[in-house]
């Protein structure tokens, strides 16, 4: 009995990790985006370039992507929009940062103290609250 299996894929599966609180970045099954401490499967993303510092970030479990609307509030969507797109840039401190492509000059992904997500337009360079370590999954 063969099977016909996909093309493979080369993405890695990595956590974010965030410098502020300790938190992963998580996308829930129900299209939540929050940060946890304790690493489970909804915490595992792919993170997918699609140009040169332009990604989209998918979680693994849930195959839902990031995204950010026109308030600067994170969620989760089934679907590629233009507010899926990021901006990956690693700073000077070695950390990854995140900035919404279509929305706002300087608008990041971010994790609060508490777990929650930052909006958008309360971000800016140089909050812990915007930098990711990406730690590969095995």
């Amino acid at each position: 009995m063969t099977e016909k299996l996909g093309p493979p894929d080369y993405k890695k599966l990595a956590r974010l990790y965030c410098m502020n609180g300790g938190f992963h970045l998580r996308l829930a099954a129900d299209g939540s985006v929050a940060g946890a401490r304790e690493e489970d499967e909804y915490s595992i993303l792919r993170i997918k370039a699609t140009s040169p510092g332009v990604v989209v970030i998918e979680g693994a479990e849930t195959g839902l992507y990031l995204s950010m609307n026109e308030d600067g509030k994170p969620y989760a969507s089934s679907l590629v929009t233009d507010e899926s797109y990021f901006l990956e840039r690693m700073e000077e401190n070695h950390y990854n940062t995140y900035q919404s492509q279509k929305h706002g000059e300087n608008w990041y992904v971010g994790i609060k103290k508490n777990g929650k997500m930052k909006r958008g337009p309360r971000t800016h360079i140089g909050q812990k609250a915007i930098f990711f370590l990406p730690r590969q999954v095995d």
